[in-house]
């Protein structure tokens, strides 16, 4: 098998990958699971959206463990 050349597109640094954290919304919402998680989190921070940063994704060790 052969595969064609690949290449990085983002430098995958830590300013990159928490950059994306701030701004990437999470879908809870339609997830009965999350659903108060979501109405809690979006009361705190005044919003409607929730981000990955705002459920604790800024910690080194949620992805660094």
């Amino acid at each position: 098998e052969e595969m064609n050349e690949m290449y990085q597109y983002s430098p995958l640094t830590m300013g990159w990958c928490i950059n994306c954290h701030r701004e990437t919304n999470v879908d809870l919402k339609g997830n009965d699971y999350y659903a108060k998680i979501h109405e809690e989190l979006a009361t705190k921070y005044g919003v409607e959206k929730v981000t990955i940063a705002q459920l604790g994704g800024l910690e080194c060790g949620k992805c660094h463990y």
